[in-house]
């Protein structure tokens, strides 16, 4: 999942939990308030699932390759 993609289901579990919030009010019910609590409780969920894209290197890190794989050499094998 994408950090936009992340962000928009977000918001969207919030706005969801306010439209329960608003039902509520104005059934005059609080079981609907319970019921508000199942988004705000998916969103530690939404956020906090790893990215499955590959770690992009930081700034001054060596981007890894195929070349570095193979330079491992030692004293012996290079005698």
């Amino acid at each position: 999942m994408t950090g936009m993609r992340r962000w928009v289901l977000t918001a969207a579990l919030f706005a969801g939990a306010l439209v329960f919030l608003v039902v509520a009010i104005f059934a005059h019910s609080a079981a609907r308030l319970f019921v508000m609590w199942v988004p705000l409780l998916t969103v530690p969920l939404v956020l906090g699932r790893p990215d499955p894209s590959p770690r992009q290197p930081q700034a001054g890190e060596p981007s890894p390759s195929a070349d570095d794989e193979g330079s491992d050499t030692t004293e012996t094998n290079q005698a």
